[in-house]
């Protein structure tokens, strides 16, 4: 378990024992007062004993609802909580409706698993907020075989509401291109796209800036995309460079991206020692914006094609570079390595 999800588990059991505890202590309270209570209803005109009487059947009616909110922020921290939402909402009339409001609860339904019924639901509930949606690479050959057209249909009609897009694709083409067909869609609110590719050959992926005017982040491990036209909205990119023939189109790819702000180049797996081929016609890439650069998977064999890869790249502005594992490359490589981006 990563240390993300043990501070995630462990804030959620925090939360839940805090709410636990505030619940506890309005069923006391409420006790302690019944007697007074009573009488006072008893006292009120008729119009108003019911209103009371309801208002009072639920301890957890007592608390403040900005405290009835941070219950469930904390119970819950992450939509896709999806059990413990459902949990919350069936405890009290007043706590399902504090989940109600609270829109962004519903803002990642399971587009694998879940009956169309019940996204859509999951979908209208999470009102303007902007959706994730994840589909496994089983859920795409569901809708590129017309198994699923009351999901492809919902998907669809919810694309303008599309905040993340997260796909895993296989190695036939036909998989990639279903994903290109959904993104020639107009998506005015996606703002990070992730995919992951299959192990062989690479796959491309044609994007569109003005269908995802607002795209900032893009996320792509075996998979390269191909722009129209460069993107000057994406300001954080990550790609997967873990051979030789993998420089040249990832150069291509910054080309499309040259506002970008951060960059990640994931080399795990870099092992050989083949000289990088660009093309004579390759021109560099003027990444003016360019201020944190991070390389995965630093080994010494690495270094030679990343001195190579960043002697094609412009890079004036550059304040940080994140390389996890450099000590194990050695001191002669790290000289070599520094030099080359120190150049840039």
């Amino acid at each position: 378990m990563t240390a993300n999800a043990n501070r995630c588990g462990i804030k959620q059991a925090v939360g839940l024992k805090l709410g636990c505890l505030l619940i506890s202590l309005a069923c006391a309270l409420w006790s302690s007062r019944a007697g007074t209570i009573v009488m006072y209803v008893h006292n009120r005109q008729q119009t108003n004993e019911a209103t009371t009487t309801e208002t009072l059947s639920s301890p957890i009616a007592m608390l403040p609802p900005e405290l009835v909110r941070d219950i469930v922020f904390f119970a819950v921290g992450d939509p896709r909580e999806r059990h413990t939402i459902l949990r919350l909402s069936q405890v009290s009339q007043s706590l399902r409706q504090t989940v109600l409001d609270m829109s962004w609860l519903f803002t990642e339904a399971d587009w694998n698993c879940w009956p169309t019924p019940l996204l859509d639901l999951w979908c209208r509930r999470a009102c303007a907020q902007p959706l994730t949606v994840y589909l496994t690479a089983i859920s795409i050959y569901r809708l590129m075989d017309g198994e699923a057209p009351e999901l492809q249909a919902l998907l669809e009609s919810c694309s303008r509401r599309w905040g993340t897009l997260i796909f895993a694709t296989t190695s036939q083409e036909r998989c990639t291109r279903f994903v290109e067909r959904l993104l020639q869609r107009a998506c005015p609110l996606l703002h990070t796209i992730s995919g992951q590719g299959a192990l062989g050959p690479r796959t491309t992926l044609h994007l569109h800036p003005d269908c995802v005017p607002s795209l900032q982040t893009l996320y792509f491990d075996r998979i390269w995309p191909i722009f129209s036209t460069s993107f000057t909205s994406v300001t954080e990119l990550t790609c997967t460079c873990a051979r030789p023939t993998d420089w040249s189109p990832f150069l291509e790819v910054l080309k499309g991206c040259h506002l970008v702000q951060r960059l990640t180049i994931n080399s795990w797996g870099y092992y050989r020692d083949d000289p990088i081929v660009f093309p004579a016609a390759t021109g560099k890439a003027v990444l003016s914006s360019l201020t944190h650069l991070e390389i995965g998977g630093m080994n010494a064999r690495l270094v030679p094609a990343i001195g190579q890869f960043l002697g094609h790249c412009d890079i004036p502005k550059l304040k940080s570079l994140d390389i996890p594992n450099l000590w194990s490359t050695g001191p002669e490589s790290f000289e070599s390595l520094y030099q080359s981006v120190v150049r840039r």
